[in-house]
């Protein structure tokens, strides 16, 4: 199928067949329909095929040119240029459409959807409809979308657990966007821009200090990254926990797993459980890991607390439906769905938010899978 099978125009649009053209051209381009480097159909082309004037086609092939999208030179035709969101934010001229984008980087979370809730409610007070983008954890296919949501009018995104300030600001003073676009950046703790996020030092410190006070001195921590942003403060929280209460620090307690799936939980009690010395307690950066490390402590005919205990961070719903109900940090996922919208409706009307980073508190849930050890008990 060539590109002229992709175009039409409808005279009877209120938008013009300049921009109509436009329009469809841009969203071939951002989906890839027309690759980098392809030449586009000649002016003659396309206006033979719908039937217009050669000038109508020549001004929406110069407003792409204009929008950074292609490139005309005399004798070589009119080819598509690299991909650059800048381009598509930029291009964008907005009018009030009453929706808004939303990225989060997988389905399967259940903070994410607990997150979405609060989004919904404060959205429905305006009736502003949500476009929802899965980036599976992938930055190209995260720019890929806001580039979309762009091209599609958008009053303004949220970003979650991902930063794009340092990109979409430069050429600002720090925090200041200039980017067309309003977005807010979610649960990222480093972002310069308009953001909600949560104390994540405060979720592995509690967690830890609470093993502690049970009298573990070896601790695991199970982890999905010893540098990113917004797993980094969790690390150091669980690190300060220990030097505070003067227990060593096992570098090869801190193990790293690819995600946040329960596998990836099976998998990393699996390593602790392999080990000569393994840990007495542990602490999984996400209930969805404790959930598997669960399944792989009971399969192995271990039992939880006695034998390990476990805590967690997120309070998902599964939490305390399982036996032993998990002690976690609990997330105010809820409210951090709501704070988001209603700074990025701020955003949308013009207006400057109050406060440019809001931290939400955390609180340990105390269930059962510590046990009821008396604070100060070696259990090691």
């Amino acid at each position: 199928m060539s590109m002229l099978d992709l175009l039409h125009v409808n005279l009877r649009d209120d938008v013009t067949l300049v921009q109509q053209l436009r329009q469809q051209i841009t969203w071939l381009i951002l989906n890839e329909a027309i690759k980098t480097g392809e030449q586009l159909p000649s002016i003659h082309a396309v206006a033979d095929y719908l039937g217009i004037n050669l000038q109508t086609v020549r001004a929406a092939y110069k407003k792409l040119e204009a929008d950074g999208l292609v490139e005309t030179r005399q004798g070589r035709g009119t080819h598509v240029l690299d991909f650059n969101p800048h381009h598509f934010i930029q291009a964008a001229t907005y009018s009030r459409s009453h929706t808004i984008g939303v990225l989060i980087p997988s389905w399967a979370n259940p903070f994410y959807h607990a997150f979405l809730q609060g989004v919904e409610e404060i959205a429905e007070e305006d009736q502003t409809m949500i476009f929802l983008c899965n980036t599976h954890d992938n930055p190209k296919i995260l720019w890929r979308n806001f580039a979309r949501l762009s091209a599609k009018r958008v009053d303004g995104i949220l970003v979650a657990s991902y930063d794009i300030s340092e990109a979409l600001d430069a050429g600002g003073e720090r925090g200041e966007s200039t980017s067309v676009l309003p977005y807010v950046t979610v649960d990222y703790p480093a972002s310069s821009g308009y953001s909600v996020e949560i104390d994540l030092e405060l979720v592995g410190y509690q967690a830890t200090k609470h093993l502690l006070e049970h009298g573990h001195r070896r601790i695991g921590l199970m982890t999905t990254s010893m540098g990113a942003e917004n797993v980094l403060p969790i690390n150091r929280g669980y690190q300060r926990a220990l030097t505070e209460s003067g227990a060593q620090v096992f570098p090869e307690y801190m193990i790293q797993v690819p995600g946040f799936l329960m596998k990836y939980g099976e998998e990393g009690a699996r390593r602790f459980l392999e080990m000569k010395e393994r840990p007495t307690a542990i602490f999984a950066i996400a209930d969805t890991l404790a959930l598997g490390a669960m399944k792989t402590i009971k399969q192995s005919g271990l039992t939880i607390p006695a034998d390990v205990a476990l805590v967690s961070f997120n309070d998902i719903p599964g939490a305390s439906l399982v036996d032993p109900p998990l002690t976690t940090v609990s997330t105010p996922a809820v409210q951090m769905g709501r704070e988001a919208m209603k700074m990025l409706q701020a955003l949308i009307d013009g207006k400057k938010p109050t406060k440019r980073h809001i931290t939400l508190p955390v609180s340990l849930i105390i269930r059962q899978s510590c046990g009821e050890h008396e604070p100060g008990t070696d259990t090691g």
